[in-house]
């Protein structure tokens, strides 16, 4: 799952012109791995929760160089993508699933990710990465 996180320089462009080239990167690293452990964090409770075998599946991670830095979420759970999107009459093809027997109306999606997102806000993910950005370059 993939969503963009703007963030606005002008509030600290006099402190990034003092700094070294090496604090701005970890700043930056920093300041993303704050967005992607609150995420994780607010899914975790929201997965839906059988054998916990979901919950335990999801990891993130942070990757880059300089200041073009990924935060990753992912549940490596096998069935992660079909309760996250659904399936069937409710996932993203909107078709009835053919069974040797007939049909299936499929299951509703249960987006943990995008909930997790929507209920913390861009605003307060645009503050944490700010908050992670400065712990790193004091």
């Amino acid at each position: 799952m993939k969503f963009f996180l703007d963030v606005d320089e002008s509030k600290f462009r006099s402190k990034l012109e003092k700094m070294t080239l090496k604090k701005l990167k970890k700043g930056t690293r920093q300041g993303m791995n704050r967005v992607v452990m609150a995420v994780k964090a607010k899914a975790v409770p929201l997965a839906p929760v059988d054998t916990g075998n979901l919950r335990s599946s999801m990891h993130v991670r942070t990757e880059g160089t300089g200041f073009s830095v990924t935060g990753m979420l992912r549940a490596t759970a096998g069935y992660a993508a079909f309760v996250h999107w659904g399936t069937g009459l409710y996932g993203p093809r909107k078709d009835f699933i053919r069974l040797g027997y007939g049909f299936s109306r499929g299951m509703k999606a249960r987006p943990f990710y995008v909930d997790a997102i929507k209920q913390i806000g861009m605003a307060k993910l645009k503050d944490l990465f700010m908050e992670g950005f400065a712990s790193a370059t004091k």
